[in-house]
């Protein structure tokens, strides 16, 4: 039967293998193994598990890089099994198919199917325990041998490392190993009708050395073929033509933002052999055919422009490139103003800032030129002494002012505005120093005409048509001068209006004169000395001067009112005509 197996085995490996190509060309013929092998027998009946030390060879050849046809011869020992002595000894053969991860890889895990048989002797010392039914006529050495041939089969794999071109280092190869051994007569009770033939699936390891023979060799290497230097730095075959080389097309432009009227070269970034052609385009229009276009943008509109390449040479492949060229439109410059303070009372001044950005097609800002709805600007100060206001309104008044900046540049102009708010204070009647008099003197010194012609002159200058107030006093101690109050106030009034010398010529009928005596009529003192005889701030005439320790000196005094146009007058006013009404004119101007 186990005869029958293993024949069937090879043949049945050969129909299927038989067939399949030729190796790869490195793939090995054939293949012998040399290694140890370890074998576990698993229970025969009533014979215990044991295990056997031995080798293995195997001889191998190949269909193909994958497939082969596997011979393995083996021999395994034992002499000692449960302590029983033993001394077994199997030898095994079998044959099969091989299927191969890859025989020319490195590392090739493979599996095999083996079929054939296995011849295994033992013998006992005739003493043993186990012999329950011992011959007659004991051997003459002592011991009961035994032999039998059966069945075997191995499943399994392993791993092939290869070192070198004909070793290969086996680090494993595990099977299932079936056999099929009958227990030994002796072991069998002679009235027992217990079959002797049992499956033994038992386990093997093995490891060891493989070389490896044959294989085709690689065909010889045929003579390289003559070369050739190309352009390009390559090299080819010399009877193949050389590939054409790139130019590796870009364009270079001064720039690319160009204003109208102005013109920009453009050329090839590249260096363009002899004998290329040329085609430019705009917009996809073909232009010119020269090594470099000069892109114009007279009649061109502000807008982006594609201008393109296209060249040719011999040896090289054709190549296009583009670039965009944007052509800008004037812009004026444009910028800001600003004005500090930006509220300010009328008759004060305001200073102008201007900040523009020249723009690409304008060029720089030449000169800034400020201007304003109302009122005037002399360099970049603003004055509001001409903004006009409702004379007849008392209250206070605002009036916003448009203040323009114009910038200009090479091709035109920008202005930038901002706004300025001019206030007039509500109209109420100004008090200036009282002018102060020597006893019983209605003569205005030196000190009281620096009052009117330098401390009051500016305000009806601004105001022509507000009116001046001069309201006369007498101390108690001259009460025996009769007039001499109004004497002292047609005297101021002359200073401001006789228009000869020295004085000034505000119109009479706009003083008003009135003459109070000794009453004060709620009006505070403000004497005003500004000189004396021993130190002379104010020159005066000798007799005129005024000493601040003179305590009834601020009795005799004129007040000095200034009531702007539209404004109530001073409640000290009593009883009071214009000064042209008195006949101011007759006195001329006080000397």
């Amino acid at each position: 039967m186990s005869k029958t197996l293993c024949v069937s085995g090879i043949v049945m490996a050969v129909l299927l293998f038989g067939g399949i190509g030729a190796m790869a060309q490195d793939t090995p013929k054939a293949d012998l193994f040399f290694g140890y092998s370890f074998l576990r027998y698993n229970s025969a009946q009533t014979v215990p598990a044991f295990t056997a030390n031995g080798g293995i060879g195997s001889f191998g050849l190949n269909v193909n890089d994958h497939i082969g046809l596997e011979a393995e011869l083996g021999g395994y020992h034992n002499g000692n099994v449960n302590n029983y002595h033993f001394d077994s000894t199997t030898f095994s053969f079998l044959f099969g198919p091989r299927l191969s991860y890859g025989r020319s890889k490195k590392v090739d895990p493979y599996f095999h199917v083996l079929f054939g048989g296995q011849h295994g002797t033992s013998s006992i010392a005739a003493d043993s325990i186990l012999v329950v039914n011992p011959l007659v006529n004991a051997p003459s050495n002592g011991r009961y041998k035994g032999s039998q041939t059966s069945f075997a089969m191995a499943v399994g794999g392993g791993i092939d490392i290869k070192l070198s071109k004909a070793v290969t280092f086996r680090p494993v190869q595990i099977d299932y190993y079936l056999t099929r051994f009958e227990a030994p007569e002796v072991v069998v009770p002679t009235d027992s009708n217990l079959k002797t033939a049992r499956n033994q699936n038992n386990f093997r390891y093995a490891a060891g050395i493989q070389f490896t023979f044959g294989g085709e060799r690689p065909s010889p290497t045929p003579p390289p073929p003559a070369m050739k230097s190309c352009p390009d730095g390559s090299s080819i075959p010399a009877s193949d033509e050389c590939p054409k080389r790139n130019f590796g097309l870009g364009l270079r432009a001064a720039q690319s933002e160009v204003c109208q009227g102005a013109v920009v070269p453009i050329a090839p970034a590249v260096t363009v052999p002899d004998g290329a052609t040329y085609q430019w385009t705009v917009n996809d229009q073909s232009i010119s055919q020269g090594p470099t276009f000069e892109f114009g943008t007279n009649g061109r509109e502000p807008g982006t422009y594609k201008v393109g390449l296209r060249l040719s040479a011999p040896g090289y492949n054709d190549e296009s490139a583009e670039t965009t060229m944007t052509v800008l439109a004037y812009q004026p410059p444009s910028g800001s103003l600003q004005v500090s303070p930006s509220e300010i009372w009328a008759g004060d001044k305001a200073t102008l800032s201007a900040n523009f950005t020249p723009t690409k097609c304008g060029g720089a800002v030449r000169s800034v030129r400020y201007s304003a709805s109302e009122g005037s600007v002399n360099g970049t100060e603003y004055d509001s002494s001409g903004v006009q206001f409702d004379p007849a309104g008392s209250s206070e008044q605002r009036k916003t002012v448009t203040l323009t900046a114009n910038a200009t540049d090479d091709r035109g102009s920008g202005s930038a505005t901002a706004e300025i708010v001019v206030k007039r204070a509500a109209l109420t009647a100004k008090r200036l120093p009282d002018i102060v008099f020597p006893p019983g003197n209605a003569r205005v010194n030196n000190c009281g005409k620096r009052v009117l012609l330098e401390e009051l002159k500016p305000y009806f200058e601004r105001d022509p048509t507000g009116n001046v107030v001069l309201v006369g006093h007498t101390s108690e101690k001259e009460s025996q001068s009769t007039g001499l109050d109004q004497k002292r106030a047609l005297n101021a009034a002359a200073v401001i209006s006789a228009g000869v010398g020295i004085c000034s010529n505000f119109p009479a009928n706009h003083i008003q004169v009135s003459a109070a005596g000794t009453a004060g009529n709620g009006i505070d003192l403000q004497p005003y000395f500004c000189g004396t005889s021993a130190v002379a701030e104010t020159p005066e005439i000798p007799g005129q001067g005024v000493r601040e320790s003179d305590t009834e000196a601020k009795y005799r005094r004129v007040e000095v009112w200034f009531v702007p146009s539209g404004s109530t007058l001073p409640p000290s006013l009593k009883d009071h005509q214009d000064a042209a009404a008195l006949g101011v004119n007759s006195l001329g101007c006080p000397k």
